[in-house]
């Protein structure tokens, strides 16, 4: 059997070099080769790893074969581009966070994969904090009771420099959407992980101080009902300077509070809130100071992606599973653009009203 799966990275980008740092990380996995469209920027990532094969079309790099899977971490508009050649090769893949800036072809990216049989994957690598685990597993456990509430929060701070970096940053066309489909889809996912499926949601959005550089959401308010019966709130910024990071809390029908912060953003979060006993936060303190940054979270879900592929069985996130949180934040923005609330997973017919508006720019 083999014990190790061999990984091309398209895009060598920040993320990119984030991804070929996990993979090396990782004993399940090899980096074996970097594509990206500046043909200088591949050969430097590709070198600093100690990785022969470099270039800039993928589709090319995987027909000389030796490559069993590609993690994507593209902009976010060739995401579905690029699985199409994964599928064509009959080549395993994981992509970055969201899968598309459009609910419609990232649905068309689940079928695709599914239809040639490719083990397809997600990236959601705050899933795998300590904390979040802890979190999860409480609430399948029934130790709260039932999710009665929750509070998803993204407190985050993007300056005129972020979006100087690329002329697709703070656009309609190029990201799909702002403060919630670039940042707070974590928090997003992880909300609808611990509560369930979401059936309504009810938003407003704004771009209240970002509008001199940018066109896509820089504020967002919204309320969410789940199948079960519990209600959240999702609020996103990223106007703030110092900014907060990432914050969720779920309350139970027992009275029971579990909530984790990401603060700063960018390093593990730490359980900020458990009234149930044994209380985990007087580790989380003690530890406080060397708790891990990134990439050992996408280290820790892209060794579960390799070895669910040499295993065989689905991985933690599957691009199926990516869609849930899609469909809430193109919920948001579909129920501000109606002006009322909008039932939840989206209609073909809601999915082509909400793409002729916020994927424009």
């Amino acid at each position: 059997m083999q014990n190790k799966l061999r990984f091309a990275l398209a895009g060598a980008g920040g993320i990119g070099a984030c991804h070929a740092q996990a993979i090396v990380d990782i004993p399940s996995a090899s980096l074996v080769a970097v594509c990206d469209i500046d043909p200088q920027r591949a050969a430097e990532l590709a070198r600093a790893h100690g990785v022969d094969r470099h270039g800039t079309d993928l589709a090319a790099l995987l027909a000389d074969g030796g490559i069993d899977a590609v993690t994507i971490c593209t902009d976010h508009g060739s995401h579905g581009r690029l699985l199409d050649v994964c599928a064509a090769a009959g080549v395993h893949c994981i992509v970055e966070k969201p899968l598309s800036i459009r609910l419609s072809e990232a649905t068309r990216m689940v079928e695709t994969a599914a239809a040639v049989g490719i083990t397809f994957g997600a990236i959601f690598q705050r899933r795998f904090f300590p904390a979040a685990q802890r979190m999860k597993r409480a609430v399948e456990e029934g130790r709260i009771g039932r999710v009665t509430s929750a509070e998803c929060i993204a407190h985050l701070g993007r300056d005129k420099a972020y979006f100087d970096r690329a002329d697709w940053r703070g656009t309609w066309w190029g990201e799909g959407g702002g403060a919630l489909m670039n940042q707070a889809i974590h928090m997003v996912d992880m909300l609808q992980w611990v509560c369930g499926d979401a059936v309504e949601i009810y938003g407003r959005w704004g771009t209240l101080v970002h509008g001199a550089y940018a066109t896509v959401e820089d504020t967002v308010v919204a309320t969410c009902e789940f199948a079960s019966g519990a209600l959240a709130t999702i609020q996103a910024l990223t106007t703030l300077n110092p900014p907060d990071g990432f914050r969720l809390a779920v309350h139970g029908s027992n009275g029971a509070t579990l909530g984790l912060r990401e603060a700063p953003e960018l390093t593990e979060a730490v359980t900020d809130l458990w009234t149930l006993q044994p209380d985990p936060r007087e580790d989380w303190e003690r530890a406080r100071e060397q708790r891990p940054g990134f990439p050992r979270f996408h280290a820790l879900q892209l060794d579960d992606f390799a070895r669910a592929v040499l295993e065989g069985r689905p991985p933690a996130v599957t691009g199926a599973d990516s869609l849930k949180a899609l469909h809430i934040i193109k919920g948001i923005y579909l129920s501000n653009h109606r002006r009322r609330p909008v039932r939840l997973p989206l209609s073909a017919d809601d999915i082509a009203e909400v793409e002729t508006f916020d994927t424009v720019g």
